[in-house]
């Protein structure tokens, strides 16, 4: 465990987990076996986080995040909680996972990805369902409550802004279909 990490109650470290400095981990979170934690990350209550994944520094899971094993997550990445995030999903640095997200397994998301949960109005609404396996570019941007078919391929810079339900590739502002898979 590094120096100066801040650990709440009821919290569950499993085996081989090795802690960078100046974490704060709230009540109730429960680490698998085997995480690799760096350096100033904050951990909310009741997150849990499964067995094999490695957090980079500077990273905030806000309460009830809950991540699944083998996961790879950069620097600078932000949960505003209560999320579901699946096996083996790779978050680059400085994503933003809006509250309520469900990422499913295999999913990569690339840097400066943003998503949302509040509709024009400023009303929540939900965060996306991004199915098996998406793609994600670079400085895309998933609209509140938005659903991505499985093996969706969402390029660069593109908004999404309405479910989609086939999966292929899709560019552009608004992400429009560009070809199949």
């Amino acid at each position: 465990m590094g120096l100066h990490c801040i650990i709440g109650e009821n919290v569950r470290i499993g085996r081989n987990v090795v802690m960078g400095n100046m974490c704060i981990i709230e009540d109730g979170v429960t680490i698998g076996d085997d995480v690799r934690m760096d350096h100033f990350c904050v951990i909310g209550k009741g997150a849990r986080i499964g067995d094999r994944c490695v957090l980079r520094s500077h990273i905030e899971l806000r309460s009830d995040t809950v991540m699944g094993t083998d996961c790879y997550v950069d620097s600078g990445v932000l949960s505003s909680g209560k999320n579901i995030i699946g096996n083996k999903v790779t978050l680059r640095y400085n994503a933003i996972i809006a509250r309520g997200c469900q990422i499913s397994d295999d999913v990569y998301i690339c840097p400066q990805v943003m998503t949302n949960n509040l509709d024009h109005t400023g009303k929540e609404v939900g965060g996306a369902h991004i199915g098996k396996g998406c793609f994600i570019g670079t400085n895309s941007t998933i609209g509140a409550g938005i659903t991505l078919a499985s093996k969706s391929v969402i390029g660069s810079k593109a908004m999404v802004t309405r479910s989609i339900e086939e999966a292929g590739v899709y560019m552009g502002v608004p992400a429009k279909w560009v070809r199949a898979l």
